[in-house]
């Protein structure tokens, strides 16, 4: 278990002895960390929060000694959540920048670009962001991700939405991404097993911005009980709002109860307004949480970027990675090689959106992760015991 007190402690000592090291470590004493995240278009958010987050991580995990004398080198890089510019932005940073490890990418379609090119160079991968599903079921052996995929984010939003919530009739809405796609086949597997039934699929574009001709679709459609949606949150946003213009949700006066998974940060609900009310989603990271875990990453972030500020998932991910980076150099891990198989050893580490094991195909299998929340009509969050 990690903490911010152990990161600062002397028990942080490595069990391989800087005499151990290869010259290259010896003379930098550092672990490269190369981290690609969308600090341009539709999905810059991510980049912004992400930053943030490895940002606060770095000064604690930096602080004095560092890690018995290691310290984490990070490099940001703007992938744009697009597959060209991430395969483009990892080739150089492979090049030039020489990373023992890589964080990113946020989008799934940047992620399964880039996951090839660095199982290649062998340079281990710690994604934070991605749901699709291909990127664990590929076989690789460098890539890890502590985010949970889309089947483990659709398969118990679909069954609940069918046993908590009574839903029988859905329609699905999701960007037309590996991401999107594979949310939605997860919750309609699970939802359409159970006896419920599927009015609609409906995708759209990444940029598309005016979603009142679908909202008018569904509305035309009749009652629908859930509306399970899978987009970026400016999508969601407007989404939302149009549907509740067409009082086909809770929070435009109608009955259907829009569902998502984690791709929506904390503050969706102000930007939404009360179109967002009713809205049930699962968060990956609960910031009315009491563990310690979750406090004291609240308090310190408070403390670096002010009192009035509460940290998102993006910023709770973005800070985990760099407790896991640097829980693997306290096991010993000096470069690639050893990162990944240290990452591959990992049972029940605690980082502040959960617990972490990675099962043999790098993906975190703890469930801990996933909570449910409702919108309320005052827009804060009440949690489910689902």
């Amino acid at each position: 278990m990690i903490g911010f007190s152990a990161l600062k402690s002397g028990a942080l000592a490595a069990a391989v002895g800087l005499a151990a090291l290869s010259a290259p470590a010896i003379a930098q004493n550092v672990i490269r960390v190369g981290v690609l995240v969308p600090i341009s278009g539709p999905a810059s958010y991510f980049g912004v929060q992400g930053k943030e987050g490895v940002a606060l991580a770095l000064e604690q995990i930096n602080r004095g000694n560092g890690i018995n004398g290691i310290k984490l080198d990070v490099q940001f890089e703007d992938s744009a959540c697009s597959p060209l510019q991430a395969t483009n932005t990892v080739k150089r940073v492979l090049e030039q920048f020489k990373p023992h490890i890589v964080v990113g990418e946020e989008c799934s379609d940047a992620s399964l670009a880039i996951a090839p090119i660095l199982e290649q160079a062998k340079v281990p991968m710690l994604n934070a962001g991605s749901a699709a599903n291909q990127l664990t079921e590929s076989g690789y052996k460098y890539v890890f991700r502590i985010f949970p995929n889309a089947a483990q984010q659709g398969v118990p939003l679909g069954r609940n939405a069918y046993t908590k919530l009574g839903a029988r009739t859905a329609v699905l809405l999701h960007v037309k991404t590996n991401a999107g796609v594979d949310n939605a086949d997860g919750f309609a597997k699970e939802f359409e097993a159970a006896g419920g039934k599927i009015l609609a699929r409906i995708d759209f574009a990444q940029d598309v911005n005016d979603f009142t001709p679908i909202a008018t679709r569904i509305a035309a459609l009749g009652k629908v009980d859930v509306l399970p949606t899978f987009a970026l949150e400016g999508q969601q946003v407007r989404l939302s709002q149009a549907l509740a213009q067409a009082r086909v949700v809770k929070g435009g006066g109608g009955t259907g109860i829009q569902m998502g998974s984690i791709w929506l940060p904390w503050g969706f609900e102000a930007k939404a307004g009360q179109a967002s009310q009713g809205y049930i989603r699962i968060v990956q990271f609960d910031p009315t949480e009491k563990r310690k875990m979750v406090t004291d990453f609240i308090d310190a972030f408070r403390a670096k970027y002010g009192a009035d500020k509460t940290p998102t998932h993006i910023n709770a991910h973005a800070y985990d990675t760099m407790l896991l980076i640097a829980e693997a150099v306290r096991r010993g891990a000096r470069d690639s090689e050893s990162i990944r198989d240290r990452f591959s050893k990992m049972r029940d580490v605690e980082v502040t959106t959960g617990k972490i094991t990675f099962d043999a195909k790098g993906q975190n299998s703890d469930m801990s992760v996933i909570h449910f929340v409702e919108t309320q009509a005052d827009l804060s969050w009440k949690g489910l015991n689902w």
